[in-house]
């Protein structure tokens, strides 16, 4: 994605080579079904993964490669089962594609990559080159580097595919109808009882904030996430001073959060993240983000991804924000899963911090991933302290007692 010269946008520049054509057929040579790569049709731009549109013999597939310094199988395959019972639950998502796992590779070949099921020995390729499947999650292969994974392109219009993670939908019927299907998505995921994944740096949750004693909390937090505390320590960071910000917010959280039913979300509802028929989405997508947390942190990010122009604001537009974007975002979400009256307590104030806790998980990313401490000190400056900040100016809390009025009525 270009960043236009757009300091605000150089954390979204993509990091990781293309896949180009030899290593999509090596991939698509893995699969339970093998196809044969006819051109590559486009490149994706994000920052956090390497992904390729490909014509294949028998249609479109998309192929996604992570670095496993930045996930493995145990961060995928989650992801990759709650879009499967998603689709069981009448929402359309993608279908992950199943690589074979029945090969065979000297034992010293296994044990250099660490692995025991090889798949695709090529003479040709080095040990660290060569793919590797567990039958048990077939729908993630990995070298020594990275994991792969493979869906069929989905139906719809890729119509937000170019926009920024802030952009809003260009109509407020698009808005709507984007709030409705989040609610969908929510409401089909309520009995999808796995737990929580192992912290990364990738997955997008909430729970850091929703305490009373965040001070507390963040002690225990911290201590999974090793990369966030060098981090801490390299940069001098006086993070037991920074924490107050979120205060304010955290303990009205806290105080209504623990009735909340625990399922898995989304995680980044974005319009780019769907793929749309008409004036609705049809298909949501990449569910790279998506982790166990509450329905309500679902919705909260869909606001937060819409209503607040963050690029616009950062660069000093204070009231870059529509409130009519959130209003309509929320309208279509109760349309089909009207909120509980603790998640209507607690939306504005989640609102304001949900962004917090993914800023400080994503030091993880640019610590051990990419390497680049300018990227991190994006996280803790701007999305951790400069986005909750901006809830305490005056469009700030005016975009707050919107939301509080429009669940009043």
């Amino acid at each position: 994605m270009d960043s236009d010269g757009n300091p605000q946008l150089e954390i979204v520049a993509q990091r990781w080579p293309d896949i180009e054509m030899m290593e999509s057929q090596r991939i698509l040579d893995a699969l339970d079904q093998p196809l044969r790569a006819r051109s590559i049709v486009s490149h994706s731009g994000r920052p956090t993964s390497a992904a390729s549109l490909i014509r294949t013999d028998r249609g479109l597939v998309f192929i996604k490669r992570y670095s496993r310094t930045v996930r493995d199988v145990e961060t995928i395959a989650p992801y990759h089962r709650y879009a499967e019972f998603l689709s069981h639950s009448g929402i359309s998502t993608p279908r992950f594609l199943r690589f074979n796992p029945e090969a065979s590779v000297s034992p010293t070949a296994m044990e250099e990559l660490g692995n025991t099921d090889m798949l695709n020995v090529d003479p040709q390729l080095s040990v660290a080159q060569q793919l590797s499947v567990n039958p048990q999650t077939a729908t993630v292969a990995i070298t020594a580097d990275a994991a792969y994974e493979a869906y069929m392109a989905s139906t719809g219009e890729d119509r937000y595919g170019k926009a920024l993670s802030w952009d809003p939908p260009k109509t407020l019927e698009e808005a709507r109808n984007l709030g409705e299907s989040v609610a969908k998505i929510d409401a089909a995921s309520r009995d999808f009882d796995e737990p929580r994944m192992r912290p990364n740096g990738m997955s997008n949750t909430f729970g850091l904030f929703a305490s009373d004693d965040i001070h507390a909390s963040w002690k225990s937090w911290v201590a999974r996430r090793p990369a966030v505390q060098r981090y801490i320590r390299l940069t001098n960071r006086d993070i037991s001073h920074d924490l107050d910000i979120v205060q304010p917010y955290a303990g009205k959280v806290a105080a209504h959060y623990g009735q909340l039913h625990r399922q898995w979300t989304h995680g980044d509802p974005h319009t780019s993240n769907f793929l749309w028929t008409g004036n609705a989405p049809s298909t949501v997508i990449d569910f790279g983000l998506a982790d166990r947390n509450t329905a309500v942190f679902d919705l909260a990010m869909a606001i937060e991804r819409h209503a607040i122009q963050w690029v616009a604001v950062m660069d000093g537009h204070e009231d870059a924000c529509r409130p009519d974007i959130a209003e309509s975002i929320i309208r279509g979400y109760c349309s089909h899963r009207p909120l509980q009256d603790a998640e209507k307590l607690i939306l504005p104030e989640l609102l304001a911090i949900c962004q917090a806790e993914s800023g400080l998980n994503w030091l993880q990313y640019y610590m051990d991933g990419v390497h680049r401490l300018d990227d991190a000190a994006w996280c803790y400056d701007v999305c951790f302290l400069a986005h909750t900040r901006w809830f305490s100016t005056g469009p700030g809390r005016a975009l707050l007692d919107s939301i509080r009025d429009c669940l009043s009525e």
